[in-house]
């Protein structure tokens, strides 16, 4: 389902022939995906970003979700995020924000969840 004022793109998925990227923490050299999210991420996007979420946050996975085009985040697009985040703990997965816009680190910071997040100012992928 298309959501008007929103994409999230996948690279470096190795199951659909992406190029495979190494991660930047230097733990175990696996392939990290990266997720880039544009637009507006609130309740009409929610349930889109979280189907791609599920399937790549699992057991060992390094997910980076690029959330340098995000220009809206809303309760119902910070409570996936979280809900992703939890799922990597659970699972032993990394998920980091990348370059997150302001809008994100604002919405960040007014929850309080900030500390939940491998956060990557910079977007380098090497996380804090």
């Amino acid at each position: 389902m298309a959501v008007e004022g929103f994409s999230v793109e996948v690279d470096n998925d190795p199951d659909r022939g992406g190029a495979a990227a190494v991660s930047g923490d230097g733990k175990g050299g696996g392939q990290a995906v990266t997720v880039t999210v544009a637009g507006d991420v609130d309740l009409a996007a929610a349930d889109t970003l979280w189907s791609v979420l599920d399937e790549y946050v699992h057991a060992g996975a390094q997910v980076v979700v690029d959330c340098s085009r995000v220009a809206f985040l809303d309760s119902m697009g910070l409570r996936t995020l979280i809900r992703a985040q939890h799922k990597a703990g659970a699972s032993g997965a990394r998920l980091t924000l990348a370059a997150p816009s302001e809008a994100v680190l604002r919405v960040l910071q007014l929850a309080g969840v900030a500390e939940l997040f491998v956060l990557d100012i910079s977007g380098s992928g090497s996380g804090r």
